[in-house]
C-alpha cells in the first residue's frame, strides 16, 4: 500500500485547488443562497467539463475511469473550497448507474448528468417519509437512492423544492414533510452495488469534512502568526502552537486512513470494508474539534459574521451530522470490534 500521492494525483490536486480558487472562492460560497439557478448550472457545467462527477465512471463508459483515491483528493479540495453543489453525491450516483446499464428514464437522467446538463439535489427519506434535500434550488430536481434487496436499486425523482436557511448557509438545503414524487425507477445491480455505494459516499463525505476543517485549520495558524500581543505573535504562545500542531496531526491521521481505506477499494482487498469504518470516525471527531479551534484561536473575531471561520465550522458540523445520522460513533466502533473478532481472510 503506497498512501503518498503519485505525479498524477499531485497534478489532480493542484487543478482541482486552482479550479476550486479561481471559480469558487470564499466570496461565492458566502453568497450561495443568492445565486440564480443559471449560474449554478453554469458552474456544474464547468465542474463536468473537468470531468468530476464521472470521476469514478468507467472510461468504457465515457467517464474518467479513477478510482477512490483520486475521488478523494477532489471531494477534500471541495470541502476546502465550500462548493456549494452536491459533487459528492452526484459523483458516487453515477458509477452506480452506470453499472446497473440504467435505460429508460434512468438513461435521460444518466446522460443529462454526463453531459453536465443537469443535476441532482440529493435526497435522504426518512423511515416517517420526510425528507432532508442537500443543494436544493429552483429547477433542481432532487434524487434519493435506496437498497429494495441485495441486487436491487430504487431511485425516486423529487420534484424542486425551495432552499430554506439552514446550519450551512454555504450549502442551500430543504426540509420536505411530504416530498411530491414525480418518477420511480428501480434497477438490477450486482450484489452489493447499494453496499458500495453508502461505502464510497461515506468515505468522499470524510474527504469533505477533513478538507473544509482542514482550511480553517491553515486560517487560524494564518492569523495567529499575525496576530500580535505583548510585541509578539500569539502563535509564539505554547498553549495556541502546540494545540495548532496538535489539530494538525489529528487532520494528518483522519487523512491517510482515509487514503488507506480508499486504496484498499482500488485494489479490491478484503479489508476494504472495515479500514473505511474508521475514517468517518477519526474525521467526525477530529473535524470537529479543529473547527472549534479555529475559532478559539480568533479569539473575538471567530465569533463574528465578518469571519469566515464560522463558514467552515458550520460545514464541517453539517457533514458531522449527515455522517452520523447512518451511523454513530458507537455503531461504527461496534463495527470495527465486530471485524476484528472475525478470521483474516484468506
Amino acid at each position: 500500500m503506497n498512501l503518498y500521492w503519485n505525479d498524477d494525483e499531485r497534478m489532480l490536486q493542484e487543478a482541482a485547488t486552482r479550479f476550486m480558487t479561481q471559480r469558487h472562492p470564499r466570496a461565492l460560497a458566502r453568497a450561495a443562497d443568492r445565486q440564480s439557478a443559471s449560474d449554478r448550472l453554469a458552474l456544474w457545467r464547468e465542474l463536468a467539463g473537468q470531468g468530476w462527477p464521472a470521476l469514478l465512471v468507467p472510461e468504457s463508459l465515457c467517464g474518467l475511469g479513477l478510482g477512490l483515491r483520486q475521488a478523494w483528493i477532489v471531494a477534500e479540495a471541495a470541502g476546502r473550497h465550500l462548493l456549494s453543489l452536491p459533487l459528492v453525491a452526484n459523483m458516487v450516483v453515477l458509477p452506480t448507474l452506470c453499472a446497473a446499464g440504467a435505460d429508460g428514464v434512468a438513461r435521460q437522467w444518466l446522460d443529462a448528468m454526463m453531459a453536465g446538463e443537469r443535476y441532482f439535489a440529493a435526497a435522504e427519506v426518512r423511515p416517517d417519509g420526510s425528507a432532508f434535500i442537500e443543494g436544493a434550488a429552483d429547477g433542481v430536481n432532487a434524487l434519493a437512492v435506496r437498497s429494495v434487496t441485495a441486487s436491487r436499486l430504487e431511485l425516486d425523482l423529487y420534484a424542486p423544492v425551495a432552499a430554506i436557511a439552514g446550519l450551512d448557509p454555504t450549502m442551500p438545503v430543504a426540509c420536505q414533510a411530504h416530498p411530491q414524487r414525480q418518477a420511480s425507477v428501480v434497477l438490477e445491480t450486482a450484489p452489493g452495488a447499494c453496499r458500495l455505494m453508502q461505502s464510497r459516499l461515506r468515505l468522499l463525505r470524510s474527504a469533505e469534512l477533513i478538507g473544509a476543517a482542514a482550511a480553517a485549520l491553515d486560517m487560524a495558524a494564518a492569523y495567529a502568526r499575525e496576530r500580535r500581543q505583548f510585541d509578539r505573535p500569539i502563535g509564539a504562545n505554547q498553549a495556541i502552537k502546540h494545540r495548532l500542531a496538535q489539530d494538525w496531526m489529528t487532520l494528518d491521521d483522519a487523512r491517510l486512513a482515509g487514503m488507506a481505506a480508499a486504496d484498499a477499494y482500488d485494489r479490491g482487498a478484503a479489508s476494504a470494508e472495515r479500514d473505511s469504518l474508521f475514517v468517518p470516525l477519526l474525521a467526525v471527531e477530529g473535524g470537529c474539534r479543529v473547527a472549534h479551534n479555529a475559532i478559539q484561536t480568533h479569539g473575538a473575531l471567530g465569533v463574528t459574521w465578518e469571519c469566515d471561520a464560522h463558514l467552515y465550522l458550520k460545514r464541517v458540523l453539517r457533514l458531522a451530522a449527515g455522517l452520523q445520522a447512518g451511523q454513530t460513533c458507537s455503531d461504527l466502533l461496534e463495527r470495527i470490534w465486530d471485524s476484528a473478532q472475525e478470521p483474516a481472510p484468506a
